[in-house]
């Protein structure tokens, strides 16, 4: 049984919510029913019993859960174990990272933490929230920076680093560029630019625009956020972004209102820091 698998079952044994979960563990709904739907064909056996209003476990689920927890505990402490054993040979922190997420004040913190510590190596991977997820829950990462709403709490340690809320990413010629601030239901009748790299931005977009009395048309779709806005800028649609990713004289930004506010977060799983892992999470939340 991957070990991946068996966190998100525990996970949603203890939920039993799959939004929650997909919350916890900072991954979409459909990568959760596929790790479940893949252990109960491992396992031959059916573990919860799914409706539109509830999930339950069955009883094979719950002889599974406690014997599942002593799994990861065990799996957790060996990797604390290991990374100790191997701190003294490799002094290095591994950081996951969004795409947008190079325009923040943060990583001027991670460079004076680096310039202290001048036999630190730091390596960031940058990628999709699927990927960075996948990479920390096979503890191949140290900390990873995320986005996630207010209102959910992970069962990982995790601390804010930011808050940030949406606005309108404008052609400047647009007429709604002039505009202090803007409803989502000034855009209705826009064409959409859509940022690809965090779906839990995208869902929330299309919830709130349909809150709002429209269904936004999607003309485009990129993970790659300078791709984003050369479109913009060349009049191929807007685009709704949690942030300003820099001045240019050729795009505008208008806050949305009212504001949606989202939280920025440092993640580290529990028991599994090295000394200077340790040190450096310190020094970020000091």
């Amino acid at each position: 049984m991957e070990i991946n698998k068996l966190k998100t079952f525990v996970e949603l044994a203890s939920t039993l919510s799959f939004s929650k979960t997909t919350a916890n563990l900072f991954i979409n709904q459909s990568s959760v029913s596929k790790q479940i739907k893949s252990l109960e064909r491992e396992l031959n056996c059916e573990l919860f019993i799914r409706s539109k209003r509830q999930v339950r476990m069955t009883e094979y689920a719950k002889i599974l859960f406690p014997a599942a927890q002593k799994i990861i505990k065990l799996n957790d402490q060996a990797l604390s174990d290991l990374r100790n054993c191997l701190q003294d040979r490799d002094d290095k922190i591994i950081i996951g990272v969004l795409p947008t997420f190079w325009n923040y004040s943060f990583f001027d913190q991670i460079s004076n933490f680096k310039r202290q510590n001048p036999n630190l190596r730091i390596i960031i991977k940058e990628g999709e929230i699927n990927y960075l997820t996948n990479l920390f829950q096979q503890g191949k990462l140290d900390f990873v920076f995320v986005r996630t709403t207010y209102g959910y709490k992970s069962d990982f340690e995790e601390f804010t680093v930011d808050h940030e809320s949406f606005c309108a990413c404008l052609n400047y010629e647009h007429p709604l560029a002039t505009k202090k601030s803007l409803k989502l239901a000034d855009l209705k009748n826009e064409n959409f630019v859509f940022y690809s790299g965090e779906e839990m931005l995208y869902h929330t977009v299309f919830d709130l625009c349909r809150e709002s009395g429209f269904e936004p048309q999607f003309s485009f779709a990129s993970h790659n956020i300078k791709s984003i806005l050369n479109l913009v800028k060349n009049n191929e649609g807007i685009s709704i972004l949690m942030h300003a990713p820099g001045k240019t004289k050729d795009v505008t930004y208008v806050p949305i209102k009212p504001a949606f506010s989202t939280r920025l977060v440092c993640v580290r799983q529990p028991n599994q820091a090295t000394k200077i892992a340790s040190d450096f999470w310190n020094y970020l939340v000091k």
